[in-house]
Parts: structure tokens; C-alpha cells; sequence
């Protein structure tokens, strides 16, 4: 009796050791591609998510790693088959993938399919700021400025220190002649964010529509310091000094902007 139930546990032991092999390769696989990545190296990255998922099909990390890079490889198709195959395999991490999933179809402008995306994010998880980030973003370019102020206060009120939720709430603004409030809302971006060139930069935009030029001209100079390579604020810069009479400080804007074209837009 004693030997057959050691027979018995040896062979139960055999079963399941390439089960055990199996899953340790994958997350093998799985190590060397997450090394991969914070080396930049996503070409390589992606090999090693591929034969993670050959290792073990139901690794929904694999895949989700997978369809990151392979949408920093602007490889979107494939990339938004991975995020499915996360789906199908571990509902509770789908908030994620659906997530991931909309930012590859608004890569390639299916912003409807997008949005469809983020809200099913959305549904598994409301508090998913990057999802109502996102949907605010897509709505935006889709070129619906009012619904996408609705996604980025919704944004807002899970996460208030988030400034490129402001920049672009800012944007949408301006985009519907709510200038002072886009003012209002670049300020946000700036206090928390005082490096960020692109904030002031609209800020100056803003503030120029209310022909607020001197305080338009103080914008676009923080944009220059914090990006001196920004060659949309130089030229910026530049209109708003010719206008004013200027000219010779809007040459010299207007001359950076000509030498740092192509270098930081």
C-alpha cells in the first residue's frame, strides 16, 4: 500500500513538472524583457514577451508588456491584438489593457474606437485617472472640446496635482473661446509643473487673445527658458513683439525660432 502511494506521488511529480518548467521559463523571459526595456531596447523587448507568451499563452502580463512595446514600436495593429488576448485572459487586469488598447487605436485615429476603449476601462474601474486622461484626449482630437473637458474634471477630481490634465483641459477651452477659464487652467499647469513649456507657451496664446500683451510676452519668455529649443515659442514670442513695435527683439525671436526648428518640435 505505503509503495503504491509513493508511485503514485512520483508520478503525479512527473506530470507536473513541465507545468512548473514551463511557467519558470516564461517568467525568465518575462525578467529579461522588463531588463530589455529600461534599456530602451524594445525591439528586443518584444522577443523575449513573444516567447514569454509561447512559454505560457496565459501570461497576461506577457502580452500586456508585449502590446506596450509594441506600441512604442508604433506597431499598433499587433499591439491592440495583445491587449485583447489580456482581456480574454484575466478579466481583473482588463481595466489595464482596455486602457492600453484605446491609446493604440488613437494612434492611428480611430478615436471612436478609442473612446469605446477607455469607457470600458472606465466601467471596471472609475477611478482609472489615466482612462478618463485619455477619453479627454481622444475626445479633443476627435474635436469634441466640451465632452472632453467633462473627461479631464473627471480627471481632475481623482488627481488635482496631474498637470498635463490641466494643459490640455487649457487647450480644449481655448479651442471654444473660454479663454480667461483656459488661462485659468494653463495657471494650474504651471504652478504644479513650473518647467512646462508647453503650458506657457498656450498660456501666452491665451493670454494674447485677451490682449494682455505684456503678460503674453512674460508666457512665451518661461516657455523659452524652460525649452530653450522651442521654436514654436520663439516664434510666438516673435508676433507678439513685432506687434507691439518691437522689431528688433521679434528678429531676433524670430531667429531662434528659424535655428531651433526641428530640434525640440
Amino acid at each position: 500500500m505505503i509503495r503504491n502511494i509513493v508511485c503514485l506521488l512520483l508520478a503525479f511529480a512527473i506530470l507536473t513538472l513541465p507545468s512548473f518548467a514551463q511557467n519558470d521559463m516564461a517568467s525568465y523571459w518575462m525578467n529579461k524583457g522588463i531588463a530589455l526595456d529600461n534599456l530602451g531596447n524594445y525591439q528586443e523587448a518584444v522577443k523575449a514577451y513573444q516567447n514569454a507568451t509561447q512559454a505560457n499563452s496565459s501570461s497576461y502580463m506577457a502580452w500586456n508588456n508585449l502590446g506596450l512595446d509594441l506600441i512604442n514600436l508604433e506597431k499598433y495593429n499587433e499591439s491592440i491584438a495583445a491587449f485583447d488576448k489580456v482581456i480574454s485572459i484575466e478579466p481583473g487586469f482588463a481595466w489595464a489593457a482596455w486602457n492600453n488598447k484605446g491609446m493604440a487605436l488613437a494612434a492611428i485615429g480611430k478615436y471612436e474606437d478609442a473612446i469605446d476603449a477607455y469607457n470600458n476601462a472606465i466601467k471596471i474601474d472609475p477611478r482609472n485617472v489615466k482612462a478618463w486622461n485619455n477619453k479627454g484626449f481622444a475626445l479633443l482630437r476627435r474635436g469634441d472640446s466640451n465632452e472632453s473637458i467633462k473627461a479631464f474634471d473627471e480627471a481632475i477630481k481623482l488627481d488635482p496635482t496631474a498637470s498635463t490634465t490641466w494643459y490640455y483641459r487649457g487647450v480644449a477651452l481655448l479651442s471654444i473661446g473660454k479663454v480667461n477659464e483656459s488661462v485659468n487652467a494653463f495657471d494650474s499647469a504651471v504652478k504644479i509643473a513650473p518647467q512646462f513649456a508647453m503650458a506657457w507657451n498656450y498660456k501666452g496664446i491665451a493670454l494674447e487673445n485677451l490682449n494682455r500683451t505684456q503678460e503674453s510676452i512674460d508666457a512665451f519668455d518661461n516657455a523659452t527658458k524652460a525649452d530653450p529649443n522651442y521654436s514654436e515659442a520663439w516664434n510666438n514670442l516673435g508676433l507678439t513683439l513685432n506687434a507691439i513695435g518691437r522689431y528688433q527683439d521679434a528678429v531676433n525671436a524670430f531667429d531662434r525660432a528659424i535655428a531651433t526648428k526641428g530640434t525640440s518640435d
